[in-house]
């Protein structure tokens, strides 16, 4: 049911940030035939649970930071297995957002038309968008059927748990998670996703930040929403092509030709997303390999050029001005190996820190911070390369510090360290190589 030239969103070949050279490791034998029964009932559970619960597996499949590998693999599959919905379903979607005329006006859309990918919140078809010059292929994305109310309700259940946890377990520990909080955040990024003018804002965004309308073939693109075709339940935008492929498939050639081809994607790529952090403060929140699409083209010169589609924009994070300076800060801490410095300005501008009411506080978190940096600045000897520097680790790190010693940041700040994460864990894939602090010099001295 699926094809090869489009996946969206959740729905993806490859398991988030888990590196793709951990899948050619998973043959039948890793695991037994009890595991493979528990597992196959514990994501079958979590499918018939509702899409918030799917959507926190997905989560949780890209956290190699907090689970094992294995676990991380295994949620994995519920990137490429979801429910798909009925084309009636679909077909009265199209009516309610367009008009029963919608075919008549242009969008051409058959019960017979190839399906691109379902996730926990929607489904893609491939369809075609005509005028009165010309026709395209154009990529239509519905919600799933009563996707609100299984939301909410799913979140209802959440909240209720998290709130029981934390009123009737009188750990500190546990009140360090504050969970009410984090399922708060986490259910501002499910709505954003059951409402697709919010993508569509997001797309128009990150092609007005990457160019995309102004150059004839960017180096990176979003698809662009149609005007005029977009709703709460349903987003027509540019198809990116039969011709695209899934970046997973460069991380899969390791012959000579192959290695040449990911490293010069891993730049583009790196430098994209240091872009999104450091200049646009707006980051696609969502990017695992099945969001990241590549189309190769031939210059006069009779040499290849990429182009790196990023899809399924409808999570995207920006942050407040102090945790800007704060990220900006750690970063320029790894090049000058002054964590302590970076440490003391996080406490100064928190909202809300308890450092000041433990003796000798700021100074050992400034320290913890200083002990973080210091490791990370020491693999310099093995150049700071995405294969010797784990960035995303790093940040993970000091966030861990801030849980303990309780320096509040804005929790987009969580965001954006798992975002960092997943896109420094696809650019050590493709080019391990690669000099990162050298890369991001530019962003953090303003001159990008």
């Amino acid at each position: 049911m699926l094809t090869s030239g489009y996946i969206i969103g959740e729905q993806s070949a490859a398991p988030g940030s888990c590196d793709a050279s951990l899948l050619h490791h998973r043959t039948s034998h890793d695991y037994t035939f009890a595991s493979n029964i528990a597992w196959s009932y514990s994501l079958f559970t979590l499918q018939h649970l509702g899409p918030a619960f799917v959507k926190l597996g997905q989560w949780a499949a890209t956290r190699r930071d907090l689970f094992p590998v294995s676990f991380c693999l295994r949620l994995s599959e519920l990137h490429s297995s979801t429910q798909t919905h009925s084309f009636a379903h679909t077909q009265n979607a199209l009516f309610e957002a367009f008009g029963e005329d919608y075919e008549s006006r242009g969008l051409v859309l058959n019960e017979d038309d190839t399906i691109l990918g379902s996730g926990c919140a929607a489904q893609v078809y491939k369809a075609t968008l005509k005028s009165s010059t010309s026709e395209k292929s154009v990529a239509v994305k519905v919600l799933h059927p009563n996707i609100r109310m299984k939301v909410e309700r799913d979140l209802s259940l959440m909240l209720y748990i998290a709130n029981f946890i934390d009123r009737y377990i009188p750990l500190q520990s546990v009140k360090m998670l504050s969970l009410p909080r984090a399922v708060d955040n986490f259910a501002d990024i499910m709505r954003r996703q059951v409402d697709l003018r919010i993508e569509r804002d997001n797309l128009e965004i990150f092609r007005e930040n990457f160019g995309c309308s102004t150059k004839s073939s960017p180096a990176i693109n979003f698809p662009e929403p149609q005007r005029h075709w977009v709703s709460e339940q349903v987003l027509v935008e540019d198809y990116i092509g039969d011709g695209a492929r899934p970046i997973s498939d460069y991380l899969e050639d390791d012959s000579v030709n192959g290695l040449k081809e990911r490293r010069a994607l891993a730049g583009t790529f790196v430098r994209s997303a240091l872009k999104m952090v450091f200049t646009d403060n707006f980051v696609h929140s969502d990017l695992h390999p099945g969001n990241v699409f590549v189309r190769e083209e031939k210059t006069k010169r009779n040499e290849t050029k990429y182009m790196i589609t990023f899809l399924d924009a409808g999570i995207a994070t920006s942050l407040q001005p102090n945790d800007r300076k704060n990220l900006r800060d750690l970063f320029k801490a790894v090049v000058l190996n002054d964590g302590y410095t970076a440490g003391a300005l996080m406490i100064e501008r928190a909202r809300f820190e308890r450092c000041s009411s433990i003796p000798g506080g700021k100074e050992k978190f400034a320290s913890g911070v200083q002990d973080i940096v210091s490791e990370f600045h020491d693999r310099r000897k093995q150049g700071l390369t995405l294969g010797a520097v784990r960035i995303g680790a790093l940040l993970a790190k000091v966030l861990d510090l801030c849980r303990v010693y309780q320096v509040e940041i804005d929790p987009a700040m969580s965001s954006i360290v798992i975002s960092m994460m997943v896109l420094e864990g696809l650019g050590r894939s493709l080019d391990p190589d690669l000099n990162l602090i050298k890369s991001a010099i530019p962003f953090l001295m303003g001159k990008v």
